[in-house]
C-alpha cells in the first residue's frame, strides 16, 4: 500500500506563507494612499482616524472645521479625499471608500451650516465651547465632544 499523502516538495504540500496583508493591512494601505500629503499633519491624522473608522464623519468634520477655521480649506480636504477615493478603484476596499463617501455626503449636505458656524466662531470664539464648558464638565472623550460640536454647527446653521 502506498502513502496517500503527496510527497515532500509536491505542490499540494507547499508551506503556505502569510505574506499577504490581511483585511486590516489592505485598509491601512488604502488609507495611507488616500491621505498621503493631504493638508497639514493634523488634518491628515484626523482624516486617517476617520477612514480607519475610529472617528465618525460628524466628529471628523467638526475637528477639521475647528482646526482649519475655514470651510473652503475643509472643502479642499474633503474634495481631495473624494477624488483620490474615486481614482483608486481596487476591489475589496469598499469599507474605506464608504467612509470617505459618508464624510463627503455629510459635508456637502451641511456646507452652508458649517460656513455659518465658522463665521460665528470667528466673531465669538467662546461660542465653540458650548454647553459642556459652561456647565463645567468635560466631554467623555474627544470623539463625543466633537460630535456635539458638529451638532451645534447644525443647530447654529439652521
Amino acid at each position: 500500500m502506498t502513502d496517500s499523502f503527496p510527497e515532500p516538495g509536491h505542490p499540494a504540500r507547499r508551506t503556505l506563507r502569510r505574506d499577504q496583508p490581511g483585511r486590516e493591512g489592505l485598509e491601512a494601505e488604502l488609507v495611507d494612499r488616500l491621505t498621503r500629503d493631504v493638508g497639514g499633519e493634523s488634518a491628515r491624522r484626523t482624516l486617517v482616524r476617520c477612514l480607519d473608522g475610529e472617528l465618525s464623519p460628524r466628529a471628523t468634520l467638526a475637528m477639521l472645521l475647528v482646526a482649519q477655521g475655514s470651510v473652503s480649506a475643509v472643502r479642499e480636504l474633503v474634495d481631495e479625499i473624494t477624488a483620490r477615493a474615486d481614482e483608486d478603484s481596487r476591489a475589496g476596499d469598499s469599507l474605506v471608500r464608504d467612509r470617505a463617501d459618508a464624510l463627503t455626503r455629510l459635508f456637502v449636505e451641511n456646507e452652508a451650516a458649517c460656513a455659518r458656524a465658522v463665521a460665528r466662531w470667528r466673531a465669538d470664539p467662546a461660542s465653540l465651547d458650548g454647553d459642556d464648558a459652561r456647565a463645567g464638565r468635560a466631554a467623555p472623550d474627544e470623539a463625543a465632544y466633537f460630535e456635539r460640536v458638529f451638532d451645534r454647527v447644525l443647530a447654529a446653521g439652521a
